[in-house]
């Protein structure tokens, strides 16, 4: 039973399928931008109330959020705690995890300051280690040896020279 404008009715459910054309928008990811194609789902044709049989919810979860990770766009705060969730840290560990107070975590959760982007990368690097997704923690590794390799000095650690001089240390970088 649906209230809808104070009137009672039974829903009268209309089976559909989700098409390129017409998805259907899958709220329950807590992502407000996830559409599902391929699948059934029922529409009441008095209230619009929707339903549908999802199958495979895990691996769906996990391809959204491999979608999430790889994508370019800065992260919003629906996608941090979309990954946040999908690790299963509450905001406090996640909070001391990245190094950023949990009042902080709350800003970025609900779009009132969005991650620097040392932030966003470490937020991404963090859930690629721990989701227990192989493959993009693979794509990850390439992507960070790639960064890596790009730094001066073709990947070679600079000098440093440390000296000594009445029992005081100094230290300074020099040329390899």
């Amino acid at each position: 039973m649906v209230n809808t404008a104070m009137t009672t009715h039974d829903c009268i459910f209309q089976e559909r399928k989700a098409t390129i054309d017409s998805p259907y928008h899958f709220v329950d990811s807590g992502l407000p931008n996830v559409y599902l194609t391929g699948i059934r789902y029922r529409v009441c044709s008095t209230c619009r109330e929707q339903s549908a049989d999802i199958p495979e919810v895990k691996q769906l979860m996990s391809v959204i959020a491999q979608a999430v990770v790889e994508n370019e766009s800065p992260l919003t705060g629906p996608e941090i705690r979309f990954l946040r969730k999908r690790l299963g840290k509450k905001s406090s560990e996640f909070a001391r995890i990245i190094g950023v107070s949990l009042e902080q975590v709350s800003r970025w959760e609900n779009g009132r300051n969005p991650p620097e982007a040392s932030a966003d990368k470490l937020i991404r690097i963090y859930y690629c280690h721990l989701s227990g997704n192989r493959e993009l923690r693979e794509r990850i590794d390439k992507h960070i040896e790639s960064w890596l390799a790009s730094l001066p000095g073709e990947n070679q650690l600079p000098c440093i020279r440390a000296k000594i001089k009445r029992d005081v240390w100094t230290a300074s970088p020099c040329a390899a």
